[in-house]
């Protein structure tokens, strides 16, 4: 948990603890490894998530469902999220690309690549994903919501970063994600990617609503 999570100015704090709940959900979307396997089954990752909750400016969706039984193993959790989200004839049944779910998926990827580029950031070669991809965009409300526990930290205005966080939620993973909800509802998924996108997509309009009342009326 980063340091400014624990600044007594509640402000600071609920900033933080947004950042941080991105960071988990970002996390939680990537491909899985073993390690995270052996968090969830150890019920490390929902009790990471209900403590970062507990910072938050406001009620989150209980997340004791995030994580999975003793009777499955990893290879066939690896497996299911193959299934859902990465491979398929005519692409995966799930996918985590925003502009995959209607309109035109290049408009889609220049919106969110005109938000990176507007703060100076570039994707990363290394991980290889396009702008679209939910572990980008929830690495970027990461960054916003980080950059505006630092500014009022230090006594700075944060309505311009509030306006973007709630301008980006708005135009990407609010828009898109409740689909992705409605489709995994018909995959009979493993109980954990169920629970994972229900809790993300309640926490993505939540915070939209609280950046939204924080940032006050928009400014011509």
């Amino acid at each position: 948990m980063m340091e400014l999570a624990i600044a007594e100015d509640p402000s600071v704090r609920a900033a933080a603890s947004r950042s941080r709940m991105y960071q988990l959900i970002a996390a939680a979307f990537a491909f899985p490894d073993e390690e995270f396997f052996d968090a969830l089954r150890r019920g490390m990752f929902a009790r990471a998530v209900a403590d970062t909750a507990d910072g938050l400016p406001y009620d989150a969706v209980d997340p004791s469902a995030l994580c999975v039984g003793d009777d499955g193993t990893y290879t066939e959790f690896e497996s299911e999220y193959i299934r859902l989200f990465d491979l398929g004839a005519a692409g995966p049944p799930c996918p985590l690309y925003g502009g995959l779910y209607g309109g035109d998926r290049m408009k889609v990827m220049e919106d969110a690549t005109r938000f990176y580029n507007f703060f100076q950031l570039r994707l990363s070669s290394e991980m290889r994903e396009l702008p679209d991809h939910i572990t980008t965009q929830l690495e970027f409300l990461h960054y916003l919501t980080f950059r505006e526990a630092e500014v009022c930290q230090h006594g700075g205005d944060t309505s311009s970063l509030l306006r973007a966080e709630r301008d980006f939620l708005t135009r990407h993973p609010c828009k898109w994600v409740p689909k992705l909800q409605a489709r995994l509802v018909k995959q009979n998924a493993e109980p954990f990617f169920s629970a994972l996108v229900s809790f993300a997509a309640d926490f993505f309009e939540r915070d939209r609503g609280y950046a939204a009342a924080a940032a006050g009326p928009d400014v011509d």
